[in-house]
């Protein structure tokens, strides 16, 4: 879970939560600490399909996102919380519809359907060309270009966001205008919806 918001009248405060390879069930913990402790008024909730953990063992990945989305978003919602469903960038060779969703994005639509609390953020759209994987995208003034004018958004790997290849799971060892682009539009798109 990427962050929470606590927004008070011209200012937001973010709480960031986030370990890489973790799926929604690893949080239903913490996700009750933040409600008690901390009470956010939004909650923002970026994962991309993990299934490595105990809590997954023995689940279809999708149908298990399915009830634990819906569990959080019941957590959040009950405590009058609005909850932002991100979407994750595509993955190489990741089947998308025509739309270019992929079976997650389609899973978080159907679960924010109707439900005037719960919205959809558009954010791994940055890392994509209309919806469909890519390793590079034109370069922006602050980023280091390459002689056509690209930079790299994508690990070599096809999932991460560490634009070189590296043994560490943790830390990117360079700068990496994926994960920058990815963030600023999470952020963008919560805060926006939000205006202080």
């Amino acid at each position: 879970m990427p962050f929470a918001l606590a927004a008070q009248e011209d200012r937001a405060t973010v709480l960031t939560r986030t370990l890489g390879g973790t799926a929604i069930c690893d949080w239903f913990d913490e996700m009750e600490r933040q409600l008690k402790d901390w009470a956010p008024t939004i909650a923002v909730l970026s994962f991309s399909g993990n299934s490595m953990t105990p809590c997954m063992h023995d689940r279809e990945p999708l149908a298990a996102y399915e009830k634990d989305a819906a569990h959080a978003i019941s957590l959040f919602s009950g405590a009058g919380v609005t909850v932002d469903l991100v979407e994750s960038p595509t993955r190489r060779e990741e089947p998308v519809d025509g739309q270019g969703r992929t079976a997650l994005t389609q899973l978080w639509t159907r679960l924010a359907a109707g439900q005037s609390h719960v919205h959809v953020l558009p954010a791994g759209r940055a890392l994509t060309d209309s919806g469909r994987w890519t390793s590079t995208m034109s370069c922006r003034r602050s980023e280091s270009c390459d002689s056509r004018g690209l930079v790299t958004v994508r690990n070599p790997d096809g999932v991460h966001l560490c634009p070189v290849a590296h043994t560490s799971s943790r830390d990117c060892p360079v700068y990496s205008p994926g994960a920058e682009r990815y963030g600023r539009s999470m952020a963008g798109e919560a805060l926006g919806r939000y205006p202080m």
